[in-house]
């Protein structure tokens, strides 16, 4: 019984429409930026390539991003309260983003040499704005 109620709060109707909305964010935006908008210019930040390039495993990819999606839908569903407005979501995917971006990216930066500060910047700001994106998609998908 209390499985059953369970699975149907995991595998709400909002829940999985909201997953799928923030995949197609959290699995693309990154594609098109890191593939085409911004391509030359994290190739001139690089300091060590450790990328696949064309040899990336896009099931491992996929995955990880339905798990990010998922996971951030269920947050954002508890964090909102019920208030589920534009506003409110941008501003989880702002603290999402700062998470991501600034707080691992500054671990990245002081323990890794793949790119140079000003990279990290960018890069930190290009998550900020995916997740705030990705909030405003989940919070119009909760407000339904």
């Amino acid at each position: 019984m209390v499985y059953n109620q369970i699975l149907k709060i995991m595998f709400s109707k909002p829940r999985i429409i909201s997953t799928f909305a923030s995949f197609v964010v959290i699995y693309f935006f990154p594609w098109i930026f890191y593939t085409y908008l911004a391509v030359d210019f994290f190739e001139s930040q690089m300091i060590t390539d450790v990328s696949r390039g064309d040899d990336m495993l896009l099931l491992p990819l996929t995955i990880g991003c339905l798990i990010m999606a998922y996971m951030f839908s269920s947050i954002y569903e508890k964090w909102g309260v019920g208030s589920y407005n534009i506003r409110n979501g941008i501003q989880y995917g702002v603290l999402i983003g700062l998470f991501f971006g600034a707080g691992i990216g500054l671990i990245m930066y002081g323990t890794e040499m793949r790119i140079t500060a000003t990279g990290h910047l960018v890069d930190a700001i290009f998550w900020i704005v995916t997740y705030a994106v990705t909030g405003m998609v989940t919070s119009f998908v909760y407000k339904r």
